[in-house]
């Protein structure tokens, strides 16, 4: 009987653990985890012209490139269509060229005529900013350029040739305008 007893004792024990066991049970929840994902932007642009034979004349679906050699006569005109491309995904930007040579201030109209605004010493800025997170956006710099009837051209020499050379800056930050962000970006100040 004492058995009996003592199992019925043991067996309330155990019920009496277990039930006081389940009561101890801890509440538990649990979110979804968030991610953050962080990315730089970027500008992303190229700088090409049209091939164009000797004469200037485009040859006729040929890639663009970026140089040509031209063979100069008084009064010619010659095809020479420097076109910055700003690639899709770029971040809005300002846009520059710079030209160099010694031929720079008869190019001076033709960039304002298509849109360039001058900052003095060779360099232009597009004149709005450009927004290609949508699509590509190509900026022609000029499309041609001529000769004068009464140009000399003995001794043309490779600084005659027209250098064009393309910038970008992506518009946010503490810019100004197109002008302030070429000084804090690419160098010296350029004085109007």
């Amino acid at each position: 009987m004492k058995k009996k007893i003592v199992s019925v004792c043991l067996v309330v024990c155990l019920l009496a653990t277990a039930i006081i066991g389940t009561t101890l049970a801890y509440f538990t929840d649990e979110t979804d985890v968030v991610n953050n994902t962080f990315t730089t932007g970027n500008v992303t642009i190229d700088l090409d012209e049209a091939k164009v034979d000797e004469y200037g004349v485009e040859v006729e679906l040929a890639e663009r490139v970026t140089e040509n050699s031209y063979k100069l006569v008084p009064s010619a005109t010659y095809t020479k269509d420097p076109t910055v491309h700003v690639a899709k995904g770029s971040e809005p930007c300002y846009v520059y060229v710079e030209i160099r040579n010694s031929i720079a201030e008869l190019i001076d109209p033709l960039l304002i005529e298509d849109g360039w605004n001058s900052m003095g010493n060779g360099v232009y800025y597009w004149n709005e900013v450009v927004d290609a997170r949508e699509n590509a956006v190509d900026l022609t710099v000029f499309e041609s350029f001529t000769v004068r009837e009464d140009a000399v051209l003995t001794g043309v020499t490779s600084e005659d040739a027209i250098t064009v050379q393309a910038f970008a800056v992506q518009t946010s930050g503490d810019f100004a305008d197109a002008q302030a962000a070429w000084n804090a970006t690419f160098g010296a100040p350029v004085e109007p």
